[in-house]
């Protein structure tokens, strides 16, 4: 697509209030909900202006701007080869936005109706250079709630640093004294790295905790740029370009130390979280334990690092000493209280119905903490729970997971059912979350008896346990 401009630029605004500048790469369906929002908002239309920026799009969202910008004289569009990274078109949204103020939206979010009206009266009033607004998460996107509180007209930058997304309000003439702009190369955290300048360079940071100004929304196609995948080495390049500006720009080098500990808390200790590290692949784990390691020597001394609670402690400790194996180990730990993986070993009929044995890693049985075998109607909600008994506790090695030994009934009454149905089955926690249950699979040397009065056991392709009846008696 070449580049070009909608020839529906607002033509009458001299200086807006502020440019709602917005970065568009195949935004539908979410785009229409932004847009929407931005157009109802209560201030009034002659004293904003969106500037929406269509960086190569392949679906309806250059067609879907140009109708809003057809319909509202204070929309304008501009359209432009893909650039493959919201550098680009957030840095000509900027070049080409007049207001007094600059908000950076993205596609797929949306704007509280009162928003921009609320934030620029408050930037005017307290001679604000970055407005930071209430955010609110939805469907699921996680945002950390109890950092807007309350309202601070002097922000706390500690607490500021915990948020490094571009959905602030920016005084324009502050972002080009200081010439601050987006990195255009294709790195992840190009918003962090915008932040930490106008963060630290900024007269003023204010915080505003008393409306929901903004609305940061998790795609259902999972298309949001924080949920992609990464390069291990990319990545903690820019959790350290972050932390070089931070200590470069704060004059209290004790409160910079600070924030890039957080800094490192958050975005690199979180990979060792029992949970992820235990899934990850061993060769990513190999990756990010060197890029890790490189940071910790430039930007994380043992003072700081002795400033970590326990558990971040010990995994920076083992990070810092290479050990992969400790890592493992302690990953192991955190995980070993439920199930990870089950094997089906043996199935057999008997008068009361089908006899299966399995082998099951983590999660062992006590007083307190029950497993059970899910048999889960592969087309309906139905589900059939019944209690595995612990037949025997092999011994533990280090960095493992326990393994069990199980038995379980499946009675015959469970396998009658009319009509055709598939039952597959899977382990995990009583009143556990049903995403962490395992589907249990067939060991390689597992013998599957045969069909039983329309019950017939039998290995997916993907080897794993299921069971198909056809409501034969």
């Amino acid at each position: 697509m070449s580049e070009q401009s909608s020839p529906h630029a607002p033509e009458s605004l001299d200086e807006p209030a502020v440019s709602v500048v917005v970065p568009v790469y195949n935004a539908m369906p979410y785009l229409r909900d932004l847009m929407d929002s931005l157009v109802a908002q209560d201030l009034p239309a002659t004293d904003f202006e969106v500037v929406a920026v269509d960086d190569g799009s392949t679906d309806d969202s250059p067609a879907v701007l140009d109708e809003y910008a057809a319909a509202h004289p204070n929309v304008q569009v501009v359209h432009q080869p893909n650039s493959g990274w919201p550098g680009i078109p957030r840095n000509r949204g900027l070049d080409l936005a007049r207001g007094r103020y600059v908000f950076f939206a993205d596609a797929d979010d949306r704007m509280g109706t009162e928003a921009l009206r609320r934030m620029t009266a408050f930037a005017d009033q307290h001679a604000s250079d970055v407005v930071v607004p209430k955010m609110v998460g939805v469907g699921g996107r996680w945002v950390r709630a109890a950092m807007y509180a309350e309202t601070q007209v002097d922000a706390d930058l500690e607490n500021v640093f915990t948020t490094l997304t571009p959905q602030k309000l920016f005084r324009r003439s502050f972002l080009l004294e200081h010439q601050i702009r987006f990195p255009e190369e294709k790195v992840r955290l190009e918003d962090g790295m915008m932040l930490a300048r106008a963060y630290l360079t900024a007269r003023r940071v204010s915080l505003l905790g008393d409306y929901d100004y903004y609305y940061l929304v998790a795609r259902d196609d999972g298309k949001n740029i924080s949920s992609q995948g990464f390069d291990p080495a990319g990545y903690t390049w820019s959790i350290g370009e972050v932390s070089r500006i931070i200590k470069e720009l704060d004059p209290d080098q004790a409160r910079a130390d600070r924030i890039v500990l957080d800094l490192y808390r958050r975005k690199c200790l979180k990979f060792y979280e029992p949970e992820r590290y235990w899934k990850m692949p061993d060769a990513r784990r190999d990756a990010f334990l060197v890029e890790h390691r490189k940071h910790i020597e430039t930007f994380i001394t043992p003072e700081m690092e002795a400033r970590l609670n326990r558990k971040a402690r010990r995994r920076s400790q083992l990070i810092r000493a290479g050990d992969k194996a400790g890592l493992v180990a302690l990953a192991a730990d955190g995980v070993d209280h439920r199930p990870h993986l089950a094997e089906l070993e043996s199935a057999e009929w008997s008068w009361r119905g089908l006899r299966l044995r399995l082998r099951v890693s983590g999660g062992v049985p006590s007083a307190t903490q029950a497993v059970e075998l899910y048999l889960q109607d592969r087309e309906g909600t139905r589900t059939a729970t019944l209690v595995l008994d612990k037949d025997e506790v092999m011994a533990r090695a280090l960095g493992r997971l326990t393994v069990w030994q199980a038995s379980v009934l499946v009675p015959s009454r469970l396998l009658r059912r009319d009509g055709e149905v598939v039952l597959d089955a899977s382990v995990g926690l009583r009143d556990g979350q049903p995403g962490q249950r395992v589907r249990v699979q067939v060991a390689e040397h597992a013998r599957l008896p045969a069909p039983r009065r329309g019950a017939r056991p039998y290995a997916t392709i993907k080897d794993n346990f299921s069971i198909e009846l056809n409501g034969a008696r």
